[in-house]
């Protein structure tokens, strides 16, 4: 970079990292979040994801924020602090990047510009998940890659390799791009070192991804049923079908849909597929950078279901090569008239870009139309994180600690001292359970609908809790879930918005009393 860049990048990055922050604190809740954090509270206890409690991804998520809860507290706020920072070292490498591939802080700046106002950037990487960890690992690993001379330390594929292990950890189809990796070394090395450098990549992989056979040892079969084989049970279509949901998805990405503009995907993309490969030598970074987003989105298509927040990791892909791509147009361009136009029409389309991110911000973050989780809920404060809060609050005093509390949705509980009731540490669970024996339920940590009938006629667990995500059981063995509870002598004894507590201890109608009571003091 040149002096210029390094002096804006300071300033630049403490400005991403406020506006991620705001957008953070006031981010309505995503369902996912819940199992999630969750999982992370539950490793941070020293339970193991797979063989106690279930989990259908990669470990390293529940790890990375165990460890950050560790220093900074268990808390909405810190999980999200945490995100927070990983968006903004991305759109701070994002820059570095642009500006050592432009030698201009113009670029940096307008790519910083574009990866802030993404509404797939501030929508899915501001919360706790692992679309941010994994955006971040596999661009570092990009970047490593794409400013390597091909010639230089045999280290530098190994650290490549290890940060696309990281990423695969964290979303399990980003390793994936191995090929895509593999040909970019086989490009830049000479002839006697392309093997070499190959192993080293692949090798830096391995090193990394290593630790999952310590759970695959453990239990082979409860690892790729988590892992594997439960994503193909989840719907009835399973990994083959579904390709109609999946290609409509996709169509959404470019016109737009109930979480998204889908304007500013398709200038990314149209942008850079009209001038990348005109503009840009044949084995230029933004070349490459234009084929990762291209196998990025083929590749998030192959899950079943498949969202839209998927696509997310193509954007700052595309924002390199879109950049990247209108920086060398400008380049060759003699007369002040040409560059006049030019700059009107980058102007006007970068307005354009802006502009439509406005009316998804106030979407994510005071309204609540169109999201996936706040739309099936009859009052949309039950997805903040206030609300979660009081909920959380509730629950502390009305169970003991360390008591076991059912919550169909985990993320009440991540913020309270009690345990969640086994086979309830994670949502979807539900779907598959009655597709299981009663051993394999009990082996992968799934409870089905009959069996939690007959634990609330034992009265176990003695809390139950029903709030956001009760969508996913609105029938239960015949009957809906609260008169199953109160027939088996089960007491509301709070209220919370649409979210209620019940509990089956004697002095539940007395606790709801004095609750009320205070409520309307």
């Amino acid at each position: 970079m040149n002096r210029t860049a390094k002096l804006v990048f300071l300033p630049i990055t403490c400005l991403l990292f406020l506006f991620f922050l705001f957008v953070a604190r006031h981010r309505f809740i995503q369902g996912d979040e819940g199992f999630y954090l969750l999982a992370s509270r539950l490793v941070l206890m020293h339970k193991r994801p797979y063989l106690d409690f279930f989990y259908d991804h990669l470990p390293l998520v529940p790890y990375v924020y165990a460890l950050w809860f560790k220093f900074s507290g268990v808390s909405w706020n810190s999980a999200r602090l945490l995100s927070v920072l990983s968006t903004t070292a991305l759109g701070a490498l994002i820059y570095r990047h642009i500006c050592k591939q432009t030698n201009s802080w113009l670029a940096g700046v307008l790519a910083v510009v574009l990866f802030a106002s993404s509404t797939l950037i501030f929508a899915c990487f501001t919360i706790a998940g692992n679309y941010v960890l994994a955006a971040l690992f596999v661009f570092s690993s990009y970047v490593v890659l794409s400013e390597w001379s091909g010639s230089s330390s045999k280290w530098t594929p190994a650290a490549s390799g290890m940060l696309l292990g990281l990423s695969a950890l964290s979303r399990v189809y980003t390793l994936l791009l191995i090929p895509a990796f593999l040909w970019r070394i086989f490009q830049q090395s000479d002839t006697r070192t392309k093997l070499q450098s190959a192993l080293w990549f692949l090798a830096g992989f391995a090193i990394v991804v290593s630790p999952c056979l310590y759970f695959f040892i453990s239990s082979p079969d409860v690892f790729l049923f988590n892992v594997l084989r439960y994503h193909g049970m989840r719907w009835s279509s399973g990994w083959t079908g579904g390709w109609g949901d999946r290609l409509l998805v996709l169509l959404e990405c470019f016109l737009g849909g109930p979480e998204g503009n889908g304007l500013q995907f398709s200038i990314l993309f149209f942008v850079s597929l009209g001038f990348v490969y005109s503009t840009l030598p044949r084995e230029s970074a933004p070349r490459f950078s234009f084929q990762m987003a291209i196998v990025l989105g083929l590749i998030s298509m192959l899950p079943n279901p498949v969202s839209t927040g998927y696509f997310s990791l193509c954007v700052p892909f595309l924002i390199v090569s879109a950049v990247c791509a209108v920086h060398a147009l400008f380049q060759p361009l003699d007369s002040g008239r040409q560059k006049l136009i030019a700059a009107i029409a980058t102007s006007a389309l970068l307005a354009v870009y802006v502009a439509v991110a406005v009316g998804d911000l106030r979407k994510y973050l005071v309204t609540g139309d169109g999201i996936a989780s706040v739309r099936f809920s009859r009052d949309k404060n039950d997805w903040t994180i206030r609300r979660a809060s009081e909920v959380s609050r509730a629950i502390d005093q009305v169970a003991g600690p360390g008591e076991m509390v059912l919550s169909l949705w985990p993320g009440y509980l991540f913020q309270t001292q009690a345990h969640p009731f086994p086979g309830f540490e994670n949502d979807y669970t539900y779907y598959i359970s009655e597709k299981l024996s009663p051993a394999q339920r009990a082996r992968y940590h799934a409870v089905s609908p009959g069996d939690m009938e007959g634990n609330f006629s034992r009265h176990v667990p003695c809390t139950v809790v029903l709030g956001n995500e009760n969508h996913l059981l609105k029938t239960f063995a015949g009957d809906s879930m609260e008169n199953s509870l109160r027939v088996h002598g089960y007491t509301l004894v709070r209220v919370i918005g649409d979210t209620s507590v019940y509990s089956c201890r004697s002095k539940a109608p007395k606790l709801l009393n004095s609750v009320q009571k205070a409520d309307h003091q």
